[in-house]
């Protein structure tokens, strides 16, 4: 993926998004959408004027919030807001897998709640499902991710026995948000006792596996 001038992306609803991107309760819309050169019904484009050039793109986008499992938030460079990495589920995986090489050199545009925010190019497949959006989201639409996403790094397998399936349906999603948030939580809690100097609880000698131990018959 690479990223395009932060001229570029001028773009004409700039000035609606700092009203706009603070996000009603539960409304939390994501897409990416690829530009496309080819002959389509034109019920099936999207025009958008960048920096005074109209680009068409496809209305359906390739994926969107229903496709996140996870994410990862950064401060984007020059002050341009946040930016996150985007795990995508198995569905979501496959489409960004396919799109990334039917359309490798074309652009791809990445909305939230139908309002433009990143342009990247496309320069080889991307097959490991994780997309970044560089730039242009506002700390309420991190918090709102948050609301509803685990973050990557607290994300487990969904898989008892597959180390790195990932949640696809929506409890699996629901109890990876509940895990992770656990494992936050636990992991807050530690750094906090370390800091007022509480040690770890040592466990007790009856719960130390005997060395040497032996099952019967063995």
């Amino acid at each position: 993926m690479q990223r395009l001038p932060r001229a570029i992306l001028m773009l004409a609803l700039t000035t609606l998004l700092a009203s706009c991107d603070i996000l009603r309760e539960n409304k939390l819309l994501i897409t990416t959408h690829v530009q496309t050169d080819q002959l389509e019904h034109q019920s099936e484009l999207m025009p958008v004027t960048i920096a005074g050039e109209q680009m068409i793109f496809k209305k359906v986008p390739e994926f969107s919030q229903r496709s996140i499992s996870g994410f990862e938030p950064f401060e984007a460079d020059n002050n341009d807001g946040y930016g996150v990495v985007l795990q995508l589920d198995t569905k979501g995986r496959t489409a960004l897998d396919l799109a990334s090489r039917q359309y490798i050199g074309m652009t791809f545009l990445t909305m939230v709640n139908g309002l433009p925010i990143d342009l990247i190019e496309i320069d080889k497949p991307i097959t490991d499902g994780r997309f970044t959006i560089w730039r242009g989201l506002s700390k309420q639409t991190v918090d709102e991710m948050d609301k509803f996403y685990p973050r990557i790094k607290y994300m487990k397998s969904s898989s008892r026995w597959m180390d790195d399936m990932l949640p696809s349906t929506s409890k699996e999603k629901l109890n990876s948000r509940r895990d992770a948030r656990a494992l936050e939580a636990a992991e807050k809690a530690a750094a906090l006792d370390k800091e007022r100097g509480i040690l770890p609880k040592v466990p007790k000698t009856k719960d130390i596996p005997l060395e040497g131990y032996k099952l019967p018959g063995t």
